[in-house]
């Protein structure tokens, strides 16, 4: 703590530089979480993917179009619709969505959508997601 109060006085620091300093630490140690933890769909724009499973790139879709994107991302492993809608049901609000229906989410003029099929590809369970423009 000496040492901090000391380049403190050393090398004056804004309180926006502070915050970036702060938030830059907080970024890197959450990385590795959430690489660990699956990542996030691609071209989603931050949707994660639930720890078990495992992005079937191939078979993702992403539109641009004027009144928002349109993405459909699939991703296969051996887990239960219960296990899968529990993370979604406490991963997603923490990232500002809000839950409106069973495997229905809204957020800032956009819809998600997910679906889950157990046990249909050699056992594994496949998770659609869909997002959309809400208009």
């Amino acid at each position: 703590m000496k040492m901090i109060n000391l380049m403190l006085r050393i090398v004056p620091i804004t309180s926006k530089a502070l915050c970036g300093l702060v938030l830059g630490c907080a970024l890197m140690l959450a990385s590795p979480v959430l690489a660990s933890e699956g990542g996030f769909f691609t071209g989603s724009g931050g949707v994660p993917i639930v720890p078990g499973m495992e992005e079937m790139e191939e078979l993702g879709v992403v539109f641009d179009k004027p009144e928002g994107r349109i993405v459909e991302a699939f991703a296969s492993g051996h887990l239960s619709q219960g296990d899968v809608r529990e993370f979604y049901g406490r991963a997603l609000p923490q990232l500002g969505w809000e839950v409106v229906g069973e495997g229905l989410f809204v957020r800032e003029g956009e819809v998600l959508k997910i679906e889950i099929l157990e046990g249909v590809e050699n056992s594994r369970s496949i998770l659609r997601i869909i997002l959309a423009p809400s208009q």
